[in-house]
């Protein structure tokens, strides 16, 4: 079982000497996972507690070489493809169903939308998976929401949606005052939920939230309300919601009270989002201890 639980806890973003790619079992993607890491600078617009990058460390590159970047990700393709990763550890310990390629993803040291290339580097991935001949392959983008509406990043989502394409977009607060607290950026609130609005008039996107124990305490009973008010208000106003994604603390973080929440709990606030918008699918993962 310990050898199991490593390929699922093993999310770094450094695989051998690659600056910008890394292959992960992911929880949520029930399969591998090949991350493109666009902040090697480890740069982010949030700040958020639960964060496991450490930032006190320097980072190993500043820039983004896009050519790398698509050897490094050519040469995972092949060893995913060929069965070849799941020689190698920790990857020869994923379980049969998980040996399959599920998704490139845009998940990095920062938020994704920030990179200058950002769609560039996606036009880039696009047309390195249609010359694999990997339609069925999606490619997500992991996005805490802030940079949805600006025009470089809509040129970059039109090419990733058009290529099997998901948003999984961060909602991590109903208050401004909880988004403050846990995600503690200087971007506003109210543009998070425009852009998420915004967005999912365009496209259906996937919600995703983490719920923590922040100083000893989970999200109270009216931060939840307000929580599952901003859903049903992207839902009264047009906007197409395909899941919400529920996950709490599941690696170490620099922050020591950051904590996860317990599988009771994640049920409970699984259960509250289940009964105020019926029909949404809800996907719960849980802690570290759920892995033992």
């Amino acid at each position: 079982m310990t050898e199991l639980i490593k390929a699922h806890l093993d999310h770094r973003r450094i695989w051998r000497d690659f600056d910008y790619c890394y292959p992960v079992i992911a929880r949520r993607s029930r399969g591998l996972s090949v991350g493109v890491n666009l902040n090697p600078d480890k740069v982010c617009n949030f700040d958020c507690v639960y964060c496991e990058v450490d930032r006190l460390v320097p980072p190993h590159r500043r820039d983004l070489d896009l050519t790398l970047l698509e050897q490094e990700l050519g040469l995972l393709l092949d060893l995913a493809t060929s069965g070849e990763i799941y020689q190698i550890p920790p990857f020869d310990s994923a379980r049969p169903e998980q040996r399959r390629l599920n998704d490139i993803a845009f998940s990095g040291d920062g938020e994704p939308t920030t990179a200058s290339a950002f769609a560039e580097a996606v036009e880039r991935v696009a047309h390195l998976k249609r010359a694999r001949g990997l339609d069925l392959v999606k490619l997500v983008l992991i996005t805490d929401s802030s940079r949805l509406q600006a025009p470089d990043v809509l040129q970059g989502l039109e090419t990733l949606m058009a290529n099997q394409g998901e948003i999984w977009a961060k909602l991590d607060a109903g208050t401004e005052a909880h988004y403050r607290e846990i995600c503690r950026s200087q971007i506003p609130f109210q543009r998070i939920l425009d852009n998420l609005l915004a967005t999912a008039r365009r496209w259906p996107i996937i919600i995703q939230t983490l719920f923590l124990s922040w100083r000893g305490q989970g999200p109270s009973s009216d931060e939840m309300d307000a929580y599952c008010g901003r859903l049903e208000a992207i839902r009264n106003q047009g906007g197409r919601l395909r899941a919400v994604q529920l996950y709490t603390v599941a690696r170490p973080t620099p922050e020591p009270e950051a904590r996860p929440l317990p599988r009771v709990e994640m049920d409970a606030l699984a259960a509250s989002l289940r009964f105020r918008l019926p029909g949404l699918p809800v996907e719960v993962y849980y802690g570290p201890e759920e892995w033992a």
